[in-house]
This record gives C-alpha cells, structure tokens and sequence, in this order.
C-alpha cells in the first residue's frame, strides 16, 4: 500500500515538472522596445520646438511653424525613414517634456552645456554660435560695462539668459517668450536683449533700429536633444546629422535662413 503511494506520488510529481518545464520553454520572452523602434514602429517623431526665435524657428503668416531648425529635423525624420511631428512649447518646459517622454526629442536653439548633458541626452553640434548684446542706436550703450544697473531682456531657461547674468550689475529680466524682448527694447522698457548671433544678426537687418554692440559674450554649440538613456536614438540622430553634413544640406539651410 505503501509503495503505491508513493509510485502515485512519484508521477504526480513527475507530470507537474513535465508541465512546468514545457510551459516554461513555451513561454515568450517580453522584451522592451527602445525608443528608435517605437518611433519606426509609429512611423512619426515627435519633437518639441517653441517658434519665438526666427530663423531658427518661427511661425509664418499661414501659422506653420518654420525656421532652420525645423527644416534640419525634417531632414532628420526622413533619415530615420519617419515623419516630424512638432509639438509647440514653452522653450523652458521642452527638457522636462522630452524627460517625460512626452516628445521623442527637442530642437529649439539648444547649446550645449554641462548642466543639460546631466538632464538629457545632447546630439553632436549642427551648428556653432554665440550669444551678443543688441541695443538701440540711441541708447547710449556702447559695451557690456554700460549695462550695469541696466534692465536686459532674455528667454527664460536659455543661454542667452546665462550669458546675461554674466554682465556686471545687470539687472535681467527672463521672458517666457524671447521676441517679447525685442518689443520691450524698442519700447525703451528694457536696455538691452541678449540674443544668439544669428538671431540678432536677423533682428538687426529687418530693422535699423536695432545694433550689436561689443564682442560676443560667449562661444556655443547646438545640439538636439532626447531622453537620457535613449542611445540608439541618439546615435540615429548623430549619424543623420554626419550624413546631412556631408550632403550639404546644413550649409544649404544656413544659406536659405542667411545664417552665418
């Protein structure tokens, strides 16, 4: 009685591990997808863009947003054999919505700096610039010294607002839309504006009303932007920005937005 127990026992036993052994072997094995697969799989990649600093990027009359940088991810997105989505933001929530996952990866006029290559992952540089003081012809100001105790306009969260905070007793005002500086200088509500090179070269030839005064403030280099983490999608981004240089295509953007 005994031994036929324990015989029952025995290929009890022995079904379960049978079982348990071939459900194991039958199982899948969920793997995550990255973030480039999801982006091929969708067949669209989203980025984030605030259009408030022509000619990087602008809204037109017919309200589609332009600009050098959106023309430089769109040849990205065909690299990647996908579609640009540009999502419209506040340039200082872009780093917080790309962290989130909220879009695949920014372009927006983003130098490189140490402290966003801690928050994000940053692309190699497609373009190389610097920020520079642009006031009235009749302000008076003729170098950075003369802006001590003076209001000076800047986007929020951006370099242009960093570079500001280095000029002597300036007193700086962050905007969350950069333009708005421009209208506040010509209003004399403000002495000065801070502003990429290029985007104040721009501002200067539409209007004489506006100069450059002094040597730049500091010397930068543009990047895109994507979550931390994402190394494949980066790497797609840098050798679409490699192959686009080679093309010729970034030179022939920066000709079309008269960028130096």
């Amino acid at each position: 009685m005994i031994n036929k127990n324990r015989t029952k026992l025995t290929l009890l036993l022995l079904t379960v591990f049978v079982i348990v052994l071939f459900t194991g072997c039958g199982a899948k094995k969920t793997t995550t997808k990255t973030a480039l697969e999801k982006i091929k799989e969708a067949g669209v990649i989203t980025m984030g863009n605030s259009p408030d600093y022509p000619p990087f990027e602008t809204i037109d009359d017919k309200g589609n947003i332009v600009g050098f940088d959106i023309d430089v991810a769109n040849e990205i997105a065909k690299k990647l054999g996908v579609k640009l989505e540009v999502k419209q933001m506040s340039f200082d929530t872009i780093i917080t919505a790309v962290q989130s996952g909220q879009v695949d990866f920014g372009m927006s006029g983003f130098s490189i700096t140490d402290d966003r290559k801690a928050k994000v992952e940053m692309s190699t540089p497609y373009l190389v610039g610097g920020q520079v003081i642009v006031t009235t012809a009749d302000s008076g100001i003729k170098s950075a010294a003369d802006l001590n105790g003076q209001k000076v306009a800047v986007g929020i969260g951006s370099t242009c607002e960093k570079a500001a905070k280095t000029i002597k007793g300036a007193d700086v005002v962050s905007l969350d839309e950069f333009n708005v500086g421009f209208v506040m200088l010509k209003s004399k509500s403000v002495k000065a504006v801070v502003a990429d090179i290029t985007v104040a070269n721009n501002y200067v030839a539409k209007d004489s009303t506006y100069i450059i005064v002094d040597k730049p403030l500091t010397y930068e280099e543009t990047a895109a932007i994507t979550k931390k983490g994402n190394a494949e999608l980066i790497k797609a981004i840098n050798d679409a920005i490699s192959k686009l240089e080679k093309e010729g295509k970034i030179k022939e953007y920066k000709t079309k937005w008269k960028i130096q």
